[in-house]
């Protein structure tokens, strides 16, 4: 948990959370820990607690495919894997054997091992698949957004209202 997390523990701290465990090679302090209502434990224990697993991992050699079947293995059936980190990070198809075989209740992705993602890569049929549940967006949070383009927020409204996208892939 780098500073992203933190960031992420900072927005979630109003939503009252019984408690959000994170791993870090080197625990915050104890004033950190109790302002977030952060619980230290190490990686294996994080990912068998957790409801909701948000992976925001760096890519480097370590962790390449870090999050691979036996991970997803020991995640409880009704959690949700989201990951706004780098690509390669998750095994794509050890995520998908996962969700075909509810295993996990869902995911959501924005980085992907190659970009931009393909039509016909297998995690656009998984996400059109009815019997799964797989959210996949562009990695833009750290977009800046130039003028001519203000309005592109309007598609993230209009999913989250449930109308008609306009630039959906069919």
């Amino acid at each position: 948990m780098g500073e992203i997390g933190v960031e992420l523990a900072r927005r979630l701290k109003p939503f009252r959370l019984a408690g959000l465990y994170y791993y870090k090679r080197k625990r915050y302090p104890q004033p950190v820990e109790r302002g977030l209502w952060l619980r230290y434990a190490d990686m294996l224990e994080c990912v068998k607690r957790a409801d909701v697993l948000v992976s925001l991992l760096p890519f480097t050699p370590e962790t390449d495919r870090a999050i691979h079947a036996g991970t997803l293995a020991l995640m409880k059936p009704a959690s949700y894997l989201v990951h706004a980190g780098s690509g390669s990070v998750i095994d794509e198809q050890a995520l998908g054997e996962a969700l075909r075989s509810h295993r996990l209740a869902g995911a959501a992705l924005d980085t992907y091992e190659y970009e931009p993602l393909q039509p016909t890569h297998s995690l656009i049929a998984l996400a059109r698949d009815p019997n799964t549940n797989l959210l996949l967006t562009p990695h833009t949070a750290a977009a800046s957004i130039p003028e001519d383009r203000s309005d592109d927020f309007g598609e993230i409204v209009r999913f989250l209202a449930y109308e008609p996208l306009q630039y959906e892939i069919p």
